[in-house]
């Protein structure tokens, strides 16, 4: 080999790395990947709505307009005076609800007539029907009922308001498709109970 030949050789391969790396430099750079966008967040889920529970059936008997004719047994408030009364129950609040309005008619014998608003329901997970009620007297009750027994359903809770808190009890019993009677107890001091009202209702038709 002639030193021409290997000068020319050796300046070749000294070349070589520089034009590759001139190469390398002269190729545009790659676009930058694009950042991915944020996934949407999830909806929440929508709660389903609950079940009518199939034993409010039990209630619908109250349904309708009622006519009462009774009295109320003397006691703190007032002597013993005879009543007349129009009741009101319907479905109420989602139909998870009976809603029942007494209202009793003002008389001379009866000057301070009584109104009350009931609300009746089904506690599911205690299995058994619930009662709450308020009162133009400022009173208010807490109840609870297994439900009927044959024609008799009676709830039994606690009465508050006007006093003391007192045991009350509250007995309805079917006379037929469109009767019933009614009878409102509570229990004294003595732990013994006594009426506090009675009544005889018809459903108009």
């Amino acid at each position: 080999m002639s030193k021409h030949t290997l000068a020319a050789l050796i300046a070749a391969l000294a070349i070589a790395p520089v034009a590759a790396f001139a190469a390398d430099a002269a190729k545009p750079a790659a676009p930058a990947a694009k950042a991915s966008a944020p996934a949407a967040p999830e909806k929440p889920a929508t709660p389903a709505a609950q079940a009518r529970p199939s034993e409010l059936a039990q209630l619908d008997f109250f349904q309708g307009t009622w006519s009462c004719t009774g009295k109320t047994f003397a006691n703190p408030m007032g002597p013993e005076h005879p009543t007349t009364a129009t009741v009101h129950g319907a479905k109420a609040v989602g139909d998870m609800w009976l809603h029942i309005s007494y209202d009793e008619n003002k008389t001379a014998a009866n000057p301070t007539p009584y109104h009350v608003g009931v609300y009746m329901g089904y506690d599911s997970g205690g299995k058994k029907f619930v009662e709450g009620c308020v009162d133009n007297f400022g009173g208010y009750c807490t109840q609870s009922s297994s439900g009927w027994t044959g024609d008799t359903m009676v709830f039994e809770g606690t009465a508050d308001g006007t006093g003391p808190t007192f045991n009350v009890r509250d007995t309805f019993v079917k006379k037929g498709v469109s009767e019933l009677t009614h009878s409102g107890e509570m229990q004294g001091e003595n732990k013994q109970w006594s009426k506090t009202d009675e009544e005889s209702c018809h459903k108009a038709k």
